[in-house]
């Protein structure tokens, strides 16, 4: 086993909140006008700026983030899509060609065999709740009750904002009063075990990994390479930060930025493996808990992704296989990576590259289903509009989708045969058909949400 990464330090006090804004900074064409009065008020029923996104663990609910990017309401929000009713639009346009009389849909202008939808259709705008701007990734975990709980992570705070979800009722809490309440400060979460005079939590949260098995959050920072922990009881009681190590990845060679982007873990309660887009390394950790003592993040081993050079731009990372094999993107190379992550004889996981697959230039996330036909996995790309859809044994591709500018989540419910992907840069979702020999198989069937032609107000 290697020693942990020799950069790697144990990050004890409060980190620089320089580049915050680096998301919207980034994007010039989404400039806007600054909105700081309580007035101004995000709409309960629309989307702007959609980044994350996640299925409820019984695939009924979906949820969306939208990161407020030009800045044009006071906050960004959590909304709950009722997949239901995307089914009952959905299933009604399929079958029988016809918009669903009563509702506020049409037929798309440009491709006539999608459906455009108001997300009003769908979007349960009393469980819409209140976040700081700049949310990435929001993640499930499943509590011992029933209930779910949901995390986002929050550039814009930072925090790692949290809220309670109640399946049945499809409602989210978060604290807060009134319609679409602002997350209360027990739900922002940014100090390190609950004490400002430890330290806050790191600056530019982006990346989530929610563990429903042992009750923990990974939680990866773009900026200094850290990777932190939160605490998560399946028992209900609050989740607190309690750990977080700087310096995990070594700094780009050009920019001098560390960078952590992605986790994911073999198997639920098992080792965590987190990328870098600064560092051709793949850095794993596991959790350890000691009495009653709060979990720590330990460093165990790591790998270098040096058989297609230079893969050093890493992105998102999934695990198929019941974690014997994960999959991560990269962009420079574009490529997936198949790795073989099976346990070897030692008793460590392999982690060997068995296949390399092209891929578009700008690959932002990626998801991994099984719709009868093997292993599928959906990769989003940004800057084409699309979504390509790879086989990993075989190494090609076996679709295209024009879904959308800007796709950035992507999120597949095998029981409804459905994939689902946000596009950042025009305010809607795409819904794709993926039901095996379907007429509209691996196409856009529906869309929520009108499209936005501009980013300013």
């Amino acid at each position: 086993m290697k020693a942990p990464h020799p950069s790697m330090t144990v990050f004890k006090r409060a980190t620089s909140s320089a580049g915050v804004l680096s998301l919207a900074l980034a994007m010039a064409t989404l400039t806007g006008c600054p909105a700081t009065s309580d007035e101004v008020r995000p709409p309960n029923d629309q989307f702007f700026f959609p980044t994350g996104m996640a299925i409820d663990l019984d695939e009924g609910s979906l949820f969306v983030t939208s990161a407020n990017s030009d800045l044009r309401y006071d906050s960004g929000t959590i909304t709950v899509i009722n997949l239901d009713r995307v089914e009952e639009l959905a299933g009604s346009w399929l079958s029988s060609g016809q918009v669903p009389a009563g509702t506020d849909c049409e037929v798309d202008s440009t491709i006539v065999t999608t459906m455009v939808c108001n997300e009003a259709e769908a979007i349960v705008a009393d469980s819409t709740i209140r976040t700081g701007n700049f949310a990435t990734e929001v993640a499930v975990q499943a509590l011992d009750d029933g209930t779910a709980r949901v995390f986002a992570a929050v550039r814009g705070d930072p925090s790692l904002t949290w809220a309670d979800f109640d399946p049945a009722s499809r409602s989210l809490e978060c604290g807060g009063s009134g319609g679409a309440p602002r997350c209360d400060q027990d739900h922002r979460l940014n100090r390190l075990r609950g004490d400002e005079s430890i330290g806050s939590l790191p600056s530019e949260p982006f990346g989530l990994y929610v563990d429903s098995a042992d009750g923990f959050v990974v939680v990866t920072h773009l900026s200094q390479g850290v990777v932190s922990l939160t605490d998560a009881p399946t028992d209900g009681r609050p989740p607190i930060v309690s750990d977080a190590l700087g310096g995990v990845f070594d700094p780009d060679p050009i920019t001098g930025v560390r960078s952590a982007i992605s986790a994911a873990a073999r198997t639920p309660g098992g080792r965590v493996y987190v990328t870098s887009s600064s560092e051709e390394r793949v850095q794993i950790f596991t959790v350890a808990r000691t009495g009653t003592s709060l979990p720590a993040l330990v460093p165990s081993d790591f790998f270098f992704l040096r058989d297609v050079l230079p893969s050093d731009d890493g992105r998102g990372i999934r695990f198929g296989n019941g974690g014997d094999t994960a999959y991560v993107l990269n962009r420079d190379p574009p490529v997936l990576q198949v790795l073989d992550t099976s346990i070897s004889p030692t008793g460590q996981p392999r982690n060997t590259l068995v296949q390399a697959v092209e891929i578009c230039s700008n690959a932002s996330n990626l998801t991994v289903g099984d719709l009868g036909a093997g292993n599928r996995v959906f990769v989003t790309c940004f800057r084409e509009g699309q979504v390509w859809v790879l086989d990993p044994v075989g190494g090609g591709v076996d679709a295209i989708i024009d879904v959308g500018r800007g796709p950035q989540a992507i999120a597949i419910s095998e029981a409804n045969k459905k994939l689902y992907v946000t596009n950042f840069l025009e305010d809607t979702i795409s819904v794709v058909d993926l039901e095996l020999a379907s007429p509209t198989e691996n196409r856009v069937v529906l869309k929520l949400g009108r499209t936005r032609q501009s980013g300013g107000n």
